[in-house]
């Protein structure tokens, strides 16, 4: 497979709405030979605890504060913070403001999540945060969908766990 150099433009690349957030797809895999996927997150999201069989991720805090559970431990990530997540590690993000941007990086690109997200969501209609949802997720909906994709949801979001 032949890579290309190419650019995108903050508002360019395709978009998902899923769990109250806009996730926009930078960098997919098919554009990296598979080397990696870069994904953009948007909006007051809370992913369900979960963990990658076939990829590694790395975060990027590029605006506002996100809570980060990784393993046993918690982290309160502002602006410029990075982590990074083993595949088989059990994680989860919260976005605690509305003007937060979550740059995703997952290695090998195109192993699943791309997939995942796209079959979890909907097409974003607009390049913008869609209104909040009025229903907590579906945990049940979202791991049947994960684990096609080979992610496992082991759990609700942080601070949702009773």
């Amino acid at each position: 497979m032949s890579v290309q150099g190419f650019w995108r433009k903050p508002d360019e690349g395709d978009g998902i709405w899923l769990l109250g957030g806009l996730y926009t797809f930078k960098i997919r895999g098919r554009d990296t030979a598979n080397a990696f996927s870069l994904i953009e997150v948007q909006g007051l999201v809370a992913s369900p605890r979960h963990l990658h069989q076939r990829e590694d991720e790395g975060f990027y805090v590029v605006d506002g504060e996100v809570t980060f559970a990784i393993g046993d431990e918690m982290i309160e990530g502002t602006a410029g913070t990075t982590a990074f997540v083993p595949r088989g590690v059990e994680h989860a993000f919260t976005i605690e403001s509305p003007d937060t941007k979550l740059l995703l990086l997952l290695t090998p690109g195109n192993a699943g999540h791309e997939e995942m997200f796209t079959e979890m969501g909907e097409p974003a209609a607009t390049h913008a945060v869609p209104s909040p949802p009025s229903d907590p997720p579906n945990i049940e909906r979202l791991a049947t969908i994960a684990a096609r994709h080979g992610t496992t949801i082991v759990g609700p979001p942080i601070g949702m766990d009773g």
